[in-house]
């Protein structure tokens, strides 16, 4: 039973370590993982009376902790690939639906379109992914349907050294696990198993939760992201070229002018004839007045 309980301890130390080595993490270390590292750093590493075997399992995990991630080459290395391109085109509607289409013969898909306006004033964008093998092909397509490319922007994530360390820290995980397992086949305790499956959880969700990653991360690499801004060729000024010398077209003028004067002077008769009643009075006393001065003025 004590050797059991050294073993777990041990294992757990071990797991701890497995753990921390990939990543910083803020979280607080178990108790009884404290609990188990403080034993073994006082016992020289591994409990006493831990088997032979056990002693070759931290010594293997040790060494793979301590292992630098190998430097792969150019060929294999991993890079996430990005686009980002801006264009003008003759009809946004037209080259919208050849780059989708063009997505689909290249082995791709359409993530996201986004329109605005309409007729000659729309614009759109649209994010597409390709695989990567594909990624120049499909820019050089796209830019083939511009009349003008207005911006070209291409990136690369490097995560090759992220994927090695994740790769390294899932293997460590998994023979934690498996010897987790045979703990738990050979406990007799229940306390023991107890101790020995929490920890057994706690592995088996850290393993899951660096397969998804990597998982993310060939996604990613696999399929390049290429998004793209469609712009309408701004119109033309137009130009009107000017007439020559149109008598005819001065005649007509001519006429709406003295057609215009015409109804000028009507206009002005009705306004007189209704004001009649006060213009007409103060007219007369006004010619009165001055035939009246006419005949005071002395003669000479």
């Amino acid at each position: 039973m004590r050797t059991l309980k050294l073993l777990t301890l041990a294992l757990l130390a071990t797991l701890l370590l497995t753990a921390c080595g990939g990543a910083q993490s803020a979280e607080a270390p178990l108790p009884m993982a404290t609990a188990a590292a403080d034993t073994m750093s006082n016992t020289g590493g591994v409990a006493p009376g831990a088997p032979a075997a056990l002693e070759s399992y931290a010594e293997k995990d040790e060494e793979a902790r301590q292992q630098p991630a190998s430097d792969q080459p150019a060929s294999q290395r991993m890079v996430i690939k990005t686009a980002y391109l801006s264009i003008e085109v003759p009809k946004v509607s037209d080259a919208e639906a050849s780059i989708r289409a063009r997505a689909e013969q290249l082995g791709g898909y359409v993530v996201s379109v986004q329109t605005s306006g309409s007729g000659d004033y729309q614009t759109a964008s649209i994010t597409i992914r390709v695989p990567s093998a594909q990624y120049s092909t499909a820019i050089s397509d796209v830019e083939g349907l511009a009349t003008k490319v207005l911006s070209r922007n291409l990136g690369g994530e490097d995560v090759t050294e992220e994927f090695v360390d994740l790769e390294s820290r899932l293997r460590n995980l998994e023979a934690t696990r498996t010897r987790l397992l045979d703990l738990l086949n050979q406990a007799t305790d229940v306390e023991d198993a107890i101790q020995v499956n929490a920890a057994l959880t706690d592995v088996q969700g850290q393993i899951e939760v660096i397969q998804g990653r990597m998982k993310y991360l060939k996604d990613s690499v696999a399929m390049a992201t290429i998004s793209v801004d469609l712009r309408p060729v701004p119109p033309q000024p137009t130009i009107v070229p000017e007439d020559g010398w149109q008598p005819l077209r001065v005649a007509r003028q001519a006429l709406g002018d003295l057609v215009s004067f015409g109804q000028g002077l009507l206009e002005l008769g009705i306004v007189l004839l209704i004001w009649t009643p006060v213009w007409l009075p103060l007219l007369l006393l006004i010619r009165w007045g001055w035939r009246k001065l006419r005949r005071k003025a002395p003669t000479t």
